[in-house]
C-alpha cells in the first residue's frame, strides 16, 4: 500500500498518539533502530478527546492516516473517514464504499474530497451503528474498504481493544451538557458551511455540522459538545455558489441562544 501524507483533516494533532520521551530515553541503542521502524509502520490505534473516541489505521504521532472511525457517547452514527489514493476519482465524484468482514457488509454513497497533500480524495460519512458494523469493527477476519470497485485489505491484528472501546464509547449515555441542534436550510442556495463560536470570543468550529453541503429545504441536526455549558453562540455560515470554484471565509449570520431555541433557520 502506497504511504503518502493524508490531509490535514486526518493529519491534526487532535488525532495523533504522543509517545513519552521518557520512554524512548530509556531504550537500549541496539532496540531504538528497531523500535523505531515498528513505530512507523501502519496499524490499529486509538484515542479519545473533546469527548470523542477514535478507531484509527495509520502511524500514531504521524500524519498517516488511512482510515478512522469514530463516535461520542449517545451517538447511533459512527463518522467513518477513508483515504483512497487508488481509485483514480476526482474531485465531487459520487463513489461507492463498501466495508466488510467475512459475510458482513456495509455500503454508503459520498461525494469525494480532494485530499490537496496526496493529490488522492477522502470519503466521510455517517454510518449508522448497526449489527452489522459492530461485527466488522470487532471482527478478527481481514477488513476490507472497496471504493468504487479498487479494493484494500487490513487485517485486524491489534483492532479489538480499542475497537471495543470506541463501541463502548458510542453505547454509554449522552452527557447532559452535551446540545443537539438542528440547522434548516430555508435559502435558495445549499449550505457549504455552518460554524459556531461562543458569543464574542470569534473562535468558530464546523467540524461537527460536517463538510456535507445542505440542501434547500433540508435540515440536520447536530450535537456541541458542552454546548449546554455556553447557551449562546456567534453563527457564520457559508452559502456554495455554482459560479465560484473556490469558496470565502463565512458570513456572520447572528448570535442565537441555542438552549432556548436549538433550531436555526436559514434564510436569504
Amino acid at each position: 500500500m502506497k504511504q503518502t501524507k493524508s490531509a490535514g483533516r486526518f493529519g491534526q494533532g487532535i488525532y495523533r498518539i504522543f509517545l513519552a520521551a521518557s520512554t524512548i530515553a530509556l531504550m537500549p541503542a541496539a532496540v531504538m533502530s528497531a523500535t523505531t521502524q515498528d513505530n512507523e509502520r501502519p496499524r490499529w490505534f486509538g484515542s479519545s478527546f473533546d469527548n470523542k473516541t477514535i478507531l484509527a489505521y495509520g502511524v500514531p504521532d504521524s500524519d498517516y492516516v488511512v482510515l478512522l472511525f469514530s463516535c461520542r457517547p449517545g451517538a447511533s452514527v459512527v463518522k467513518v473517514d477513508v483515504q483512497d489514493e487508488e481509485s483514480g476519482a476526482k474531485e465531487s465524484d459520487l463513489l461507492l464504499v463498501r466495508l466488510a468482514a467475512g459475510t458482513e457488509r456495509v455500503e454508503f454513497s459520498e461525494k469525494a474530497v480532494l485530499n490537496q497533500d496526496s493529490g488522492g480524495v477522502e470519503l466521510h460519512a455517517d454510518v449508522p451503528l448497526d449489527e452489522g458494523l459492530r461485527h466488522i469493527l470487532t471482527s478478527k477476519e481481514r477488513l476490507e474498504i472497496t471504493v468504487a470497485g479498487h479494493t484494500q485489505r487490513y487485517a485486524m491484528d491489534g483492532a479489538a481493544e480499542p475497537a471495543a472501546r470506541m463501541i463502548a464509547a458510542c453505547d454509554s449515555p449522552k452527557p447532559a451538557d452535551d446540545l443537539d441542534v438542528t440547522v434548516t436550510n430555508k435559502a435558495g442556495l445549499p449550505l457549504q458551511s455552518f460554524a459556531y463560536s461562543q458569543a464574542g470570543v470569534n473562535s468558530f468550529e464546523s467540524g461537527e455540522f460536517g463538510n456535507k453541503t445542505l440542501g434547500p429545504g433540508a435540515s440536520r441536526t447536530f450535537t456541541i459538545p458542552d454546548g449546554r455549558k455556553i447557551c449562546t453562540f456567534d453563527i457564520s455560515v457559508l452559502l456554495a455558489k455554482d459560479d465560484e470554484e473556490c469558496c470565502s471565509m463565512g458570513k456572520p449570520a447572528g448570535t442565537q441562544n441555542l438552549c432556548e431555541n436549538s433550531e436555526f433557520v436559514l434564510h436569504d
